[in-house]
């Protein structure tokens, strides 16, 4: 089971949010800056005794939050995401692999052995007669969702490498991208937390 925000972490981490558009009129507030706003959103509710850290600038290797709850720690890795509402899916973008030299095996090994589960905040602007607008939706995405990864089951398309597991996940490698993977995950397997608008 996926690390929970408490509702007093949700409502720090939209009160940030609402604080950082009221600050720059662009677009989505970007992965990094998730990850710490996450981080004090965390550290905000003193009543869980979680103590969490955030391994700035960390590699796609080790989770992006450690959090200690009662000396035993959990990682989270955060990821923004955007959901394509034609066919209810979660896009998320995760790991370059390009140092497994183009080995599927050792790819698919890699992906089935992760044990970070994901915080997604996923983000979409509105423009509308009330001005731009922003809304966020944080869903919990459990690793093993992501993984069931077989190495004959990669088909060639054009130039990326695709596979769907059992959980209806589309995983697919661009290798013009250093081989980074990409995950198309059905809304039905992600679990919806919290929603909104500012």
């Amino acid at each position: 089971m996926p690390y929970r925000l408490t509702p007093r972490m949700l409502q720090e981490l939209r009160n940030d949010l609402k604080r950082y558009h009221g600050l720059f009129t662009g677009g989505r507030c970007g992965a990094w800056e998730l990850e710490e706003l996450i981080t004090r959103a965390i550290n905000s509710d003193n009543n869980t005794q979680h103590h969490a850290r955030w391994n700035e600038g960390g590699h796609d290797d080790n989770a992006d939050i450690e959090v200690r709850i009662n000396g035993r720690k959990v990682g989270i890795q955060v990821k923004s995401g955007k959901v394509n509402t034609r066919n209810e899916t979660l896009t998320i973008s995760g790991h370059r692999l390009g140092r497994f030299d183009k080995n599927l095996h050792a790819i698919s090994d890699y992906l089935n052995e992760r044990t970070v589960d994901i915080i997604s905040v996923s983000y979409n602007q509105i423009n509308n007669d009330q001005g731009r607008q922003h809304e966020y939706t944080v869903r919990y995405i459990e690793i093993d969702r992501l993984a069931g990864v077989f190495p004959e089951r990669w088909e060639q398309h054009g130039r990326q490498w695709r596979q769907e597991n059992d959980y209806g996940v589309l995983l697919s490698l661009r290798p013009s991208m250093s081989w980074q993977v990409w995950w198309e995950i059905p809304l039905i397997q992600t679990e919806q937390v919290s929603h909104f608008i500012l």
